[in-house]
């Protein structure tokens, strides 16, 4: 028994969890006192989180600047069909991809009381409705912008800001799908809302985490329903009923994820008649991070396949799965959104280094901040000039998803210094008690079988310890003999 507690501490010991914790905020936001211009964060302990913070300072500056004076909003230029010219959008979604970017950097404290945080957090609740929902009324997206704006009050205050994140989970759950004869697949899914009212697993996705980091338990009916929807956007013909059910689908089967169980954002190249649904990045890291937050255990058949994909498919110049024969620069499609959302499954799901097939180690967080780094303009901004598609060309947009990729790489980096530091402790105290153990089955104290088996597991352990600590450290002495160089898209920013 004693053993089998001893390997269960050493499993929790492999999951790394972000840090949760929050400053206080009234409900009204309190007003602006910033601080001298020459403040900055601590001097970080580990060299290779320096220049994360160093992009993140010029990113955070970009954005106070890039605040719409007039209401604190963040928006886009759409075009205006009376005037035939472009007119500014103010976006409750934007802004509150923005506010969570900010909240959760290692400047918070600093940049949370400035003027231009304190207009876009008030802009953010003066959107609040009355069903709970906190979006621009009447432009539809409403489960878009209140999971985002959920996230948002959570990451400034959560037990503040409490009432009205109790009000918009409720709002967000209340679109969840039921099951529907009509349209089976939409089960246990979640849209847009209002007119758009299919599901997605983008939209999906948006809403599981804002739920989960709102403080919703995995074993919620909601996060637990939602697991059959996601199962039916994974392309695997084990688990995916739906596609069971489609006489003309071509099953492509690689354990990657699409949009949609009944829809790919990616063109597919399908023989006449016939439909496919390919696979791609943004979308399997989505997968993978919804079934996480849902509570699957990485092991969990489902989650592994996604896993696998994701090893074979490792890139960071394109949103794998996209392909240019179809459409040109199609592969450079959603290609923030995708480093937002595989930075943050990678973070939940707690592997250090990556180990692609073809024998190569994968440090994420250091060769994703280095390429994030070598992207920003000379401005401080980010912005994708290849693609467009998905707001990509909006700075503002673009700029937030950086710093948020940018601040969980840098929660990655954390966790890897600590796990150097007590990796070799705990694997020096398995081993001693594997030699106890062994003692033990030696002198008769504990029964041969149930002893050999518990030193199985506590061996298991030890050397999934030993290669990730081996694996890591080899990962981080390449990184440290390379620099990134600014790529052709910051360039062109320039």
């Amino acid at each position: 028994m004693k053993s089998r507690r001893f390997l269960k501490m050493f499993v929790l010991a492999l999951v790394c969890i972000a840090p949760a914790a929050c400053l206080s905020a009234a409900e009204k936001p309190p007003e602006a006192t910033p601080p001298a211009a020459t403040e900055k964060a601590a001097p970080p302990a580990d060299p290779f989180i320096a220049p994360v913070d160093a992009a993140m300072e010029k990113g955070l500056a970009y954005l106070e600047s890039a605040i719409n004076k007039d209401d604190g909003s963040y928006g886009a230029m759409f075009p205006d069909k009376e005037t035939g010219k472009d007119k500014y959008i103010p976006d409750v979604g934007i802004t509150g991809l923005v506010v969570t970017a900010v909240a959760q950097s290692p400047f918070r404290e600093r940049e949370m009381k400035k003027e231009y945080f304190q207009k876009a957090l008030k802009y953010i609740l003066s959107n609040v409705q009355p069903d709970g929902s906190i979006t621009n009324k009447g432009q539809g997206l409403e489960n878009y912008r209140t999971s985002i704006a959920i996230t948002a009050l959570n990451a400034v205050d959560a037990k503040q800001y409490a009432d009205t994140i109790k009000k918009a989970q409720t709002f967000v759950k209340s679109l969840q799908f039921a099951p529907n004869k009509e349209n089976p697949g939409y089960e246990g899914g979640i849209g847009y809302g209002g007119s758009m009212a299919r599901p997605d697993l983008s939209n999906t996705q948006t809403a599981l985490e804002a739920l989960r980091e709102s403080g919703i338990p995995a074993n919620d009916e909601v996060i637990q329903k939602s697991i059959k929807f996601l199962q039916r956007c994974q392309n695997s013909t084990d688990t995916n009923d739906y596609d069971k059910t489609q006489p003309d689908l071509v099953p492509v089967n690689d354990g990657g994820a699409r949009y949609s169980p009944y829809e790919s954002k990616v063109s597919p190249n399908a023989p006449e008649g016939k439909k496919m649904f390919p696979s791609y990045g943004s979308m399997t890291y989505a997968f993978l991070k919804s079934m996480l937050y849902a509570g699957v255990d990485r092991n969990d058949p489902r989650v592994r396949a996604a896993f696998h994909w994701i090893l074979v498919n490792y890139n960071l110049d394109t949103n794998p799965g996209f392909t240019i024969e179809v459409e040109k620069n199609a592969d450079q499609q959603g290609l923030y959104y995708y480093y937002h959302t595989m930075s943050k499954a990678l973070l939940i799901y707690s592997s250090h280094a990556l180990k692609t097939p073809d024998g190569k180690l994968h440090n994420w967080a250091m060769e994703l901040s280095s390429k994030l780094i070598s992207l920003q303009g000379k401005d401080g901004s980010w912005m994708n000039s290849s693609a467009s598609r998905w707001y990509e060309g909006n700075p503002s947009l673009v700029t937030a998803y950086s710093i948020a990729v940018l601040n969980n790489c840098r929660q990655e980096l954390r966790n890897q210094a600590e796990f150097l530091k007590t990796a070799p402790v705990k694997i020096a105290e398995a081993q001693k008690q594997m030699a106890e153990l062994t003692a033990k089955i030696a002198d008769g104290t504990i029964k041969k079988e149930e002893g050999e088996k518990n030193l199985a597991e506590l061996q298991q352990t030890a050397a999934s310890l030993k290669e990730g600590l081996e694996n890591l450290q080899k990962t981080r002495e390449i990184k440290n003999e390379t620099k990134p160089e600014p790529s052709k898209d910051a360039k062109e920013q320039k």
